[in-house]
């Protein structure tokens, strides 16, 4: 046996950990591994095994375990956790047991069943089990069951107890798992063993240090440094290995591929029949050449031990270990760099220059920067995070080279604290603004006036008549300012909704999710205003053909219209109103009509009533009268509808003609 210590460690931002092991073997040896029970799946699904230099390794066997369910489907016991031997000795009915109650002598039976006795007394009624047993005398007997020794005679259900104890302790223990690599090879060789286990997160930590001297006669530079906290919760040492850390977020997932998985297979009942003698199935010779041509491609064993030893040679070349002979270059600043970026895909990662040591059950910070950025001191205005005065801070860029992890960001001005900040995830030469500190020195204080009633346009089109209103906001931001510098302003003003533009500035220096933010300066001991000019554009519609007196005496005081298109909705107004008494007019014979049909059915339910007499006669000729004057009235009614339909039907082509005609589009104000 031989110990794999820890080579390498990559941390990502995910929670999951890359882990390096090398150790060196000679000849055909096995060495293990131990981990926890539940780190056997990560294992599993990520173990990659190398074997350098010619070697190979034959097999990794492991402690596996089987379902606690499927160990004991053979064993027809079953104990509840209350009421343990209550519930067992009914299980054991038939068993042979020598039962030994207080004070008396043994006695040897089959065991009949618990049994329940009641007692009445004082204190009410008392139930009480008792054990049931047919003795060997013959006799059926019960024992307080709490006053007895029992002892099982039986072999076989004294193992089957005893194996049924032992399982379930052992599921309950969280034992570790050991794995055991087989290699085989000539001579002494390396070999490599990767694996990913749950791991928790780095983290990121800055200062920012402002207005360090240099030295040399240099102007101030800020420079900002970074330390990774990183966290060793396993069970052994991290000692001087080689540390990544790794930031972005790919896939990672548990899968369960350490526990035993069974299926319920299908029962085929036998069927009882007379016996057939076997049908001579013909060869399929189709197939065995395609068997064939598949054994023919498989690689011999000295065939993959060149493989993989050339695949291993591959990997060392390009391993960070290798990669580290080739030192950048120290900084402009003559600071020595922490450590080295890559890029891989959507990730990055920061491998750390030299080696790193974490004891078991503690944690490190590691520095990882130290360099000097572009940047200055400014001013940031947000109403909603402090409305009396703006925030203080550092006009970061990126100019360090690396992509910065999000973290606390501690602010130091010359060897003092002044804040803190947080930084989001930060791509070489992106900006941002980091808020450390509020701004006591400057005082702020809005002045909002606003606007929804003007209309700023009129377009007639198409029967429509659209009005076109302007809503305007203006904001007046007044600075008060007792600092003895100029100083540099972050404005943040809200975008409430997309239709808001911009008058007056015509342009934002930035536009972020929520906000335009400008930028100024104000001058020392002074005050100074900035104006925020934005406008919306909103819309209102009329048909032309729904207007009223009113409403064009409405458009016309306000000044909507011109001479001629005041005239030309006066004759589509007039056209209408011809519309409208056309309308009317077939409405009055609609109505004529329909009280003629009602007079009529009427006359004809009382002439269904009336009988042969002379009275009833004389009454039947008046009916006959009436109606047949209705019918004259009705055909007069059907010949002005006809008449008054054409009418109607002239004056819509006319007013749609008007309609169409009518266009007209003009500025207000």
């Amino acid at each position: 046996m031989t110990t794999l210590p820890i080579r390498r460690v990559v941390l990502y931002k995910h929670g999951v950990g890359y882990f390096e092991r090398e150790t060196q073997v000679v000849g055909d040896q096995s060495f293990s591994l131990s981990f926890k029970q539940r780190e056997v799946s990560d294992v599993l699904k990520s173990l990659t095994v190398l074997d350098l230099h010619g070697g190979t390794v034959a097999t990794v066997s492991y402690d596996s375990t089987t379902p606690i369910e499927q160990l004991l489907a053979e064993i027809a016991l079953s104990i509840p956790d209350n009421g343990s031997l209550v519930g067992l000795l009914p299980q054991l009915k038939g068993a042979r047991a020598a039962v030994k109650p207080s004070g008396s002598s043994s006695v040897t039976g089959v065991i009949l069943g618990i049994d329940q006795w009641e007692s009445h007394g004082d204190g009410g009624t008392i139930t009480q089990p008792r054990l049931a047993l047919l003795t060997d005398a013959g006799d059926v007997r019960t024992f307080d069951l709490f006053a007895l020794e029992l002892t099982l005679l039986d072999d076989g259900l004294k193992r089957d107890l005893d194996f049924y104890l032992r399982t379930q302790l052992a599921s309950k223990k969280k034992d570790a798992r050991t794995f055991t690599f087989f290699a085989q090879g000539p001579g002494e060789r390396t070999v490599r063993i990767s694996y990913v286990l749950e791991a928790p997160v780095w983290k990121a930590t800055y200062r920012i240090l402002l207005d360090e001297d240099p030295g040399a006669n240099q102007p101030p530079t800020p420079r900002i440094q970074g330390w990774a906290v990183v966290d060793n919760t396993s069970d052994e040492d991290w000692h001087d290995v080689e540390l990544t850390l790794v930031a972005g977020l790919p896939v990672s997932f548990v899968h369960d591929l350490y526990t035993p998985r069974y299926i319920k297979r299908p029962v085929v009942e036998v069927k009882e029949t007379t016996g057939v003698l076997p049908p001579m199935l013909a060869a399929a010779a189709e197939q065995f050449p395609e068997a064939e041509a598949k054994r023919s491609i498989m690689l011999s064993p000295a065939m993959d031990r060149t493989a993989m030893a050339y695949h291993a040679q591959e990997l060392s070349a390009s391993s960070p270990g290798a990669a580290r002979a080739n030192k950048l270059a120290s900084a402009a600043s003559s600071v020595p760099l922490q450590t080295r970026e890559r890029q891989i895909g959507d990730l990055f990662e920061y491998i750390i220059e030299k080696p790193v040591t974490v004891r078991r059950n503690q944690s490190a910070l590691v520095p990882i920067l130290l360099k000097p950025f572009t940047g200055r001191r400014a001013l940031l205005y947000q109403k909603a995070a402090r409305a009396e005065n703006p925030l203080r801070c550092v006009e970061f860029e990126n100019t360090t080279g690396l992509t910065l992890e999000g973290g606390p960001v501690t602010v130091l001005e010359r060897g003092s604290y002044v804040g803190e900040a947080m930084l989001d995830t930060l791509k070489p030469n992106e900006k941002r603004l980091l808020a450390y500190a509020v701004e006591l020195a400057v005082r702020v204080v809005d002045n909002i006036d606003s606007d929804a009633s003007s209309v700023t346009r009129i377009i007639i089109r198409k029967g429509t008549l659209q009005t076109e209103h302007a809503q305007w906001k203006k904001t007046t931001y007044t600075f008060t300012s007792q600092s003895d510098q100029e100083q540099l302003v972050y404005l943040d003003h809200p975008r409430e909704e997309a239709e808001w533009r911009l008058v007056e500035p015509a342009t934002a220096y930035e536009t972020t999710e929520n906000s335009w933010r400008f930028r100024f300066t104000i001058a020392p001991k002074t005050t100074t205003k900035f104006v925020v000019h934005q406008q919306k554009t909103f819309y209102r519609s009329w048909n032309l053909k729904d207007i009223t007196d009113q409403q064009l005496g409405a458009w016309i005081a306000a000044k909507y219209l011109d001479k001629t298109s005041e005239k030309a909705l006066r004759e589509l107004l007039a056209q209408q109103q011809t519309l409208s008494r056309i309308e009317e007019k077939l409405q009055q014979l609609r109505q004529e009509r329909e009280n003629i049909f009602n007079e009529q059915e009427r006359i004809r339910q009382n002439l269904s009533a009336l009988g042969d007499r002379a009275s009833d006669r004389e009454l039947r000729e008046r009916f006959v009268a009436i109606l047949s004057q209705q019918e004259d009235q009705l055909a007069l009614i059907r010949k002005d509808e006809q008449k008054l339909h054409n009418e109607r039907n002239a004056a819509r082509e006319q007013l749609d003609d008007l309609l169409g005609k009518f266009h007209f589009e003009t500025s207000l104000g």
